[in-house]
C-alpha cells in the first residue's frame, strides 16, 4: 500500500540520516529552535504568537470562552534564514504552572513578555525562577500593549525590567538576553 511504500522510505531516510556516513542530505535538513513564552496572566503571549506566526496557539474552546491559555499551545514559523521557529504557548495563571514547567522544559529560548501598562507581576516574577530553575540560557523579552501607554511609561517599564534583569544574574538566574526589550503592539 502507499501507505507502507512511505513508511518504509521515511524508515530508509531516517536510517541514512542516522548512520554515521551521512550524505549530502543531512545538510538540507532545516534547523529548528523551540521558544517556550513566559509571564504573567494576560500579559499578552498568546496575541504576540498569533502576531508572529498568524496561527493562534489557544485551540480550546474553554480557553476563548475564558480568554486565558490552559493548555501547552504551539505555533510554527520560517524565520528568513530557513530555520523553524517552533513557539510553545504556556500559560500565564499560577492555577496552571505545572503546564508551564512542561512547556518551558528543554527549550533552547524563552520569551518573556510583560505588559507595557501593567509592567512587572506575580507569575513575571514565577516565570522567571522557573527559566532560572530549568537552565534556559537564552531569552527574549518582549514589552506588549505598548500602543495603549505613552512613550514615558513604556521607557520605565523598559528600565524596570532592565534592572530586574540585571539582579536576576546576581541571584543566579543566568539566562542571556540580548540586552534589547523588544515593544510590541498586541
Amino acid at each position: 500500500s502507499s501507505r507502507r511504500r512511505h513508511t518504509r522510505s521515511l524508515c530508509d531516510w531516517s536510517s541514512d540520516v542516522c548512520s554515521s556516513d551521512l550524505d549530502d542530505r543531512s545538510t538540507s535538513l532545516p534547523r529548528m529552535t523551540v521558544i517556550a513564552t513566559a509571564g504573567h496572566v494576560d500579559h499578552g503571549k498568546s496575541a504576540l504568537i498569533t502576531a508572529i506566526c498568524g496561527t493562534d496557539p489557544d485551540r480550546l474552546a474553554e480557553e476563548k470562552r475564558r480568554g486565558m491559555t490552559i493548555e501547552l499551545g504551539f505555533a510554527h514559523r520560517i524565520a528568513p534564514d530557513g530555520t523553524v521557529l517552533s513557539f510553545v504557548d504556556v500559560p500565564g495563571h499560577s492555577d496552571f504552572v505545572h503546564t508551564m514547567v512542561a512547556g518551558a522544559s528543554g527549550v533552547g529560548v524563552v520569551l518573556l513578555v510583560v505588559d507595557a501598562g501593567e509592567g512587572w507581576k506575580p507569575q513575571t516574577e514565577e516565570h522567571l525562577g522557573i527559566i532560572g530553575v530549568l537552565g534556559v540560557r537564552s531569552g527574549v523579552v518582549a514589552l506588549s500593549r505598548c500602543d495603549r501607554v505613552d512613550a514615558d511609561t513604556v521607557a520605565t517599564r523598559t528600565r524596570e525590567i532592565q534592572e530586574r534583569l540585571r539582579t536576576a544574574r546576581e541571584e543566579g538566574i543566568h539566562v542571556g538576553w540580548n540586552g534589547k526589550i523588544g515593544r510590541a503592539h498586541v
